[in-house]
């Protein structure tokens, strides 16, 4: 039987996802199959036991949490090889429907690595696509390059795969680090440039889609709504939102309240 380990970071405020994601990944995520979850945190909140590990790991704020994530992972690069597939989820990440390996296990034909995007129905040109256009940046995508465009929130693939990715995107990352200059979607343009040449299994939005979304009407997997949880000044300060996402928040609410679309 196969061995599974989960990459999972909780920094700051974002503790608050883990027990929701811990318990729905337990119950609906490959539930057949042993899975240990390897927690990079500062919150003594997370404790260790028999299959949860957290990892003491500073709080760099946004966007050097996101984007350092795969030198979170380098740093048990020794134990990851252990397991035969590692995946990784973002915080608010819950899974609603059971999911079964022949569904999210990539094989060969995939270049044992499987990723999500949210533009496998159409409707946007891969011209529109948020790549990384600076020549730059290590993760520059010339426009005319590129079918598809892949989502940062799950990350996974066979263990010996995932870790040259991870070892291919620290060496961009440091590069663009040098060059001091940030890819214009942090890590997620490093990851959609290193798949330029792959073939990765290619998951729907039916197995992740924002919570506030209204299709598919019942995916597998949501990314819970951060305002609801974190707090919107908390996302605001974080993220150095304008306070008009403030205010449209707000009006949203107001409408959810009183039964407005």
């Amino acid at each position: 039987m196969y061995k599974i380990a989960i990459l999972y970071i909780a920094l700051g405020k974002y503790d608050r996802f883990w027990e929701e994601f811990h318990k729905s990944c337990e119950w609906n995520f490959l539930s057949e199959i042993s899975k240990d979850y390897y927690v990079f945190t500062d919150s003594a909140k997370i404790q260790e036991n028999l299959h949860v590990h957290p990892i003491s790991a500073q709080d760099k704020g946004w966007p050097r949490n996101t984007l350092d994530r795969f030198f979170f992972f380098d740093r048990i690069s020794d134990e990851l090889q252990k397991y035969d597939y590692c995946f990784f989820f973002n915080a608010n990440t819950s899974f609603l429907k059971n999911i079964s390996p022949n569904e999210v296990l990539p094989g060969k034909e995939q270049d044992y690595l499987v990723n999500l995007s949210w533009h496998t129905e159409g409707g946007m040109k891969p011209s529109e696509f948020p790549y990384e256009r600076n020549p730059v940046s290590t993760a520059y995508i010339p426009v005319g390059e590129g079918l598809q465009y892949f989502q940062g929130g799950l990350i996974g693939g066979r263990t010996k795969e995932f870790l040259e990715m991870k070892d291919v995107l620290i060496r961009q990352i440091s590069e663009d680090n040098k060059n001091d200059y940030v890819a214009v979607s942090h890590d997620e343009s490093h990851l959609n440039n290193y798949m330029l040449d792959k073939h990765p299994l290619c998951l729907s939005t039916y197995y992740g889609r924002p919570q506030e979304w209204d299709y598919p009407t019942e995916p597998a997997i949501i990314f819970r709504k951060k305002e609801d949880v974190l707090g919107i000044f908390y996302i605001f300060h974080l993220k150095g939102k304008s306070t008009i996402y403030v205010y449209r928040h707000l009006v949203a609410r107001i409408k959810q309240i009183l039964g407005y679309k």
